[in-house]
């Protein structure tokens, strides 16, 4: 995707990295997210979630709490380590407990969304995530409409 065509995609939504590892999640969540005119990359592993992170700088991530080989907790951790990706702001997917909950805030989550969550209201629940933090800067630096010149 050319650059202009990414611009064009970020006027329209937000560009958002899913991590998860079941397939039918990863998919419906890429599906729903779309439809609402957003950019999805997707991967389904706590790896390729990083390296996704790294190379697209999404506007927000949802990472999956349980996956095997790399944790959700463990992906926080490495994106908030690193300086590049450190800003981006991450929602974790969760069936755990309230203290796996607890341990996703205190390693950078802004939130999460208990599994198993709702299609109907999946989008709207990004929609407030995004309006608490991308969108707020979105708006405060997109440049303003021009106007037409006037004689003075």
């Amino acid at each position: 995707m050319s650059r202009d065509e990414r611009d064009a995609v970020r006027e329209k939504g937000f560009t958002l990295l899913v991590i998860d590892d079941d397939a039918l999640v990863l998919d419906t969540l890429t599906d729903l997210l779309r439809a609402h005119d957003h950019r999805v990359v997707s991967a389904s592993n706590g790896r390729d979630g990083l390296q996704l992170a790294a190379a697209e700088h999404p506007d927000l991530i949802l990472v999956d709490y349980h996956m095997p080989g790399m944790s959700g907790l463990a992906v926080v951790d490495a994106l908030k380590s690193d300086a590049a990706t450190r800003g981006i702001p991450v929602v974790a997917f969760t069936s755990g407990t309230a203290a796996e909950a607890n341990q996703l805030v205190r390693a950078g989550c802004i939130g999460f969304i208990p599994k198993p969550f709702e299609p109907g209201t999946l989008p709207a629940l990004v929609a407030q995530f995004l309006r608490a933090t991308v969108a707020r800067d979105r708006r405060a630096i997109r440049p303003p409409k021009s106007r037409p010149a006037t004689a003075y």
